[in-house]
């Protein structure tokens, strides 16, 4: 069974006219297609990377990438062995992707498993820029909730194959964890939300490199917005380590909904067998890991999500 990286995220946003303003007039997605109840947006190509859906705030859904029908039926096997209820299904209105896997996750988050279009590989990231400032495809999510995080780590490693990267606790206590699916540092990261309603820290894009940065940074200024956090390195709960689990570059925005975005790159490999990194940390130790460039971290990035 073969699971590549996410592929497409479906977002609630409480104006569909505003959200596009930010995602299509300020970031440069391209809106393939839009009715009065959604909009379908991609990075770059001719497949979604990004549902709006009017009506509410955060996440609704989002789906990582598979080769093949089989690793569909790889997938069910193991919901079925679990006990987990799942649906199989095509979406006509989303381009890029032919079978798709739905089911909810112990943390309540819909989830789901496509197979690309025709030869399309579903959930291969691009990270190549063509010299703008537009983000260069969906890169990760990270999903927030009430839940403990080692239990829906335990949940993605032992049913579905996920290893695990990071993990950061705090007297002891699992309070954040990040995952992946390919050799990149994380796919996907969960952690204990601050704020009950709150079910998404970010869903982020990829960008190429600092130059990409500084490109969509000029972008920002001279529409009028301003980054919540960043540009910066992530530290990884490691002082001065560049080069271990979650070190990857970082920029965050919220859009007009209060969705946050993160855009990323730097992210390091690693082999399945690598063990990952399970370390003690304290809330007052989060302004030195979250940025090793710079102690300017602002509260709402611990607080607040969507």
């Amino acid at each position: 069974m073969a699971i590549n990286r996410i592929d497409h995220a479906a977002v609630r946003v409480k104006d569909l006219g505003q959200a596009l303003e930010w995602y299509e007039g300020v970031l440069g997605l391209t809106v393939l297609d839009r009715n009065a109840d959604r909009a379908l947006l991609a990075c770059s190509g001719t497949a979604a990377d990004l549902t709006l859906i009017d009506g509410g705030q955060s996440i609704d859904s989002f789906a990582f990438g598979v080769d093949h029908a089989d690793d569909l039926d790889e997938i069910i096997s193991r919901l079925d062995k679990n006990g987990v209820a799942y649906k199989r299904y095509k979406e006509a209105d989303r381009p890029g992707h032919s079978d798709i896997l739905g089911f909810d996750l112990p943390s309540g988050h819909r989830m789901e498993f496509a197979v690309g279009y025709g030869d399309r590989r579903a959930g291969v990231t691009n990270f190549q820029s063509d010299g703008s400032f537009i983000p260069t495809d969906i890169d990760h999510i990270n999903l927030l909730g009430e839940g403990d995080p080692q239990e829906f780590s335990e949940f993605m490693k032992m049913v579905l194959g996920f290893k695990q990267s990071l993990a950061l606790t705090i007297a002891g206590k699992w309070a954040a964890s990040w995952l992946r699916a390919s050799k990149l540092d994380h796919d996907l990261a969960y952690m204990q939300a601050q704020r009950p309603s709150d079910r998404l820290h970010h869903v982020a894009f990829a960008v190429q490199d600092g130059n990409h940065y500084f490109r969509l940074s000029d972008r920002l200024t001279e529409t009028g917005n301003r980054w919540e956090f960043g540009p910066g390195r992530h530290m990884g709960g490691i002082p001065r380590d560049t080069q271990g689990f979650g070190t990857n570059n970082f920029a965050y925005a919220f859009d007009p909904t209060g969705n946050r975005n993160e855009f990323s790159c730097g992210m390091n490999e690693f082999e399945d067998d690598d063990p990952g990194y399970i370390g003690e940390t304290s809330p007052e130790k989060f302004p030195e890991i979250m940025n090793g460039w710079a102690y300017n971290m602002p509260e709402s990035f611990m607080t607040i999500g969507s």
